[in-house]
């Protein structure tokens, strides 16, 4: 096993390099967004379904915008709950004449899903700026001037980041891994490497979309926020990813270890279709743990210990800055639940997508070509 130690030598190289990369960045190439000035008409799309937990958070977060009511207006898509949903959303906007609420008819084509939704409510939008949020998520008093703020001339989609609320201990794991996924794809969109729109919280120029043809016109995907960011590059228009707390968006956390098995599934169907130097970082971090434990097994230990401690300062003092941008608060508390989640979960993930279960998502079944084109 004499090859072991320049494996590992490789490993942690390749590791910390690019972990000293993304502190870096954060630390001084950091670019704040100013507040737009201008203030044009826009149009929020919501889709929604069996969401009457959490809509009318969504609805009233939306109210409290500091944005002129009479430039908003408000689409919600009852994609057929099955729940309280549609009545509750009737109930909250029928003295709001600027809010719509849609009933979502099942597609007759490809486009299944969240996709359906939106390409039909953005069929009725107006505006030169279509918003996207999910019903799970709270948006900031600021969230439209802060987005419109990463719009330039050629800027086609502008996304803010996502941090988790919650205070059980679930809730937490999820929070400070949504802050540092958050924080790393700011940084990597922020050198032009183009990784994705944040599908609950993102603004689309008009043009932009009516150029990539809409969601009816594009392959499906289960990560529609991706085939769309995609599109949108082919035709030559640019992107931001915003890190601040004007467009930090506040999500609420799944409640269950098999629904986030779900939607981490989900994520990994598009993860492959990122740029190849990120994907090669990622599978590095998801065999953190098994490169770890053979490292102990093989090698001194207090290399190994070095490089361990190594990583779990960089990565503490990452959230820590980014934490800061999005000012939600320390989150240096939920460090240890951060490490052990990296650790554990990355296997209990790759087994659980060995299973022949397709992707599941909002109560539907997705298997096959229907996971993405």
């Amino acid at each position: 096993m004499s090859f072991v130690p320049y494996l590992f030598l490789g490993y942690a190289t390749v590791y910390i390099f690019y972990q000293i990369i993304l502190l870096y960045r954060i630390f001084f190439c950091y670019k704040p967004v100013a507040f737009a000035s201008q203030k044009p008409q826009v149009s929020i799309l919501i889709a929604a379904r069996n969401e009457e937990a959490h809509i009318l958070n969504c609805l009233q977060a939306i109210e409290c915008l500091n944005y002129p009511a009479e430039n908003i207006t408000v689409w919600i898509g009852d994609d057929q709950s099955t729940d309280a949903t549609h009545a509750l959303v009737k109930t909250f906007i029928q003295d709001k004449p600027n809010h719509h609420l849609i009933a979502i008819e099942p597609s007759v084509t490809h486009v299944k899903g969240k996709a359906n939704v939106l390409a039909q409510l953005a069929r009725k939008a107006q505006g030169e700026f279509l918003f996207i949020t999910d019903a799970d998520i709270q948006v900031p008093k600021y969230w439209i001037e802060s987005i419109l703020g990463g719009f330039k001339e050629k800027t086609g989609i502008v996304s803010g980041s996502t941090i988790v609320t919650g205070k059980s201990w679930f809730a937490r794991i999820q929070r400070i891994d949504w802050a540092y996924a958050s924080g790393m794809i700011h940084v990597v969109s922020e050198m032009n490497i183009p990784v994705t729109a944040i599908g609950n919280n993102m603004a689309i120029r008009r043009t932009c979309y009516d150029d990539t043809g809409g969601y009816e016109n594009l392959s499906f995907s289960v990560t529609e926020d991706l085939e769309l960011f995609l599109a949108a590059l082919k035709k030559g228009w640019g992107y931001r990813n915003l890190l601040d707390a004007g467009s930090t968006a506040f999500s609420a956390p799944m409640e269950k270890l098999g629904e986030t098995l779900q939607q981490r599934k989900r994520w990994i169907t598009g993860a492959f279709r990122l740029p190849k130097s990120l994907v090669i970082f990622l599978a590095l971090q998801s065999i953190f743990f098994p490169v770890l434990v053979l490292a102990f097994i093989f090698l001194p230990w207090i290399w190994v210990l070095m490089f361990w401690l190594t990583i779990i300062n960089l990565h503490h003092s990452f959230i820590d800055v980014v934490a800061y941008k999005m000012q939600v608060g320390r989150l240096r508390r939920n460090v240890l639940l951060f490490e052990l989640n990296r650790y554990f979960f990355p296997l209990l993930l790759f087994l659980y997508s060995l299973l022949p279960l397709g992707v599941e998502w909002k109560g539907r079944t997705y298997k096959g070509k229907e996971i993405q084109p």
